[in-house]
């Protein structure tokens, strides 16, 4: 376990694989780079933690993923690719907004806006396969992994989120179970339209 209860990597790659899936990632860190300037991506080689995340530093915005999400085996470049975009999407989803941290987007939203704008732009055709693989694969990690973050429910359940990437990839809505999730945080208070 990490610092923040997050769950680590416990085997290793040969070296071989682990420099391929370090030159994948650079790759991928470069692609988001040019096609969203105003985001800074990092990578954390050498930190073994299963996780990306989307942060700010004043008015600067932030994607970092870790080695250990990286060097994960049933992770292919799909769910990276996907992993990347959503946590992009953190910054420049729009709404709703996450009411606990109101600067970052909602993760449902973070999801939809990964699957219907990121990846189209960054992949063109290639783009629904891509994200539609991806999130499978990042759904079978996170629910492989569910009893780490028993104390921290996850705002969606797997099969809503897997709903939601498949709405953005295939330009639906977003589903009524994202909305419901959305609704369900914020209890009454929930006036956002769709």
């Amino acid at each position: 376990m990490s610092f923040f209860n997050w769950p680590v990597q416990f085997s290793q790659c040969s070296p071989h694989i682990m420099g391929r899936r370090k030159r994948l990632a650079e790759g991928l860190l470069d692609l988001f780079s040019s096609t969203f300037p105003d985001i800074n991506y990092e990578m954390f080689w050498d930190v073994p933690i299963l996780n990306a995340q989307a942060w700010r530093l004043g008015a600067k915005r932030y994607v970092r993923l870790y080695g250990g999400l990286i060097r994960h085996p049933s992770v292919t470049k799909a769910g990276l690719a996907l992993t990347i975009a959503h946590e992009t999407g953190h910054h420049l989803g729009g709404p709703p907004y996450d009411p606990d941290l109101p600067w970052i987007t909602w993760q449902g939203q973070a999801d939809y806006w990964a699957a219907r704008t990121a990846m189209p732009l960054l992949f063109g055709e290639k783009a629904c396969n891509l994200t539609l693989r991806g999130a499978r694969e990042i759904i079978k990690l996170h629910s492989a992994m569910v009893s780490v973050f028993e104390e921290d429910a996850p705002d969606l359940l797997p099969e809503c989120r897997y709903s939601i990437f498949e709405a953005g990839a295939r330009g639906r809505n977003m589903p009524t179970c994202g909305q419901a999730a959305f609704a369900e945080i914020l209890g009454d208070s929930c006036n956002f339209k769709w």
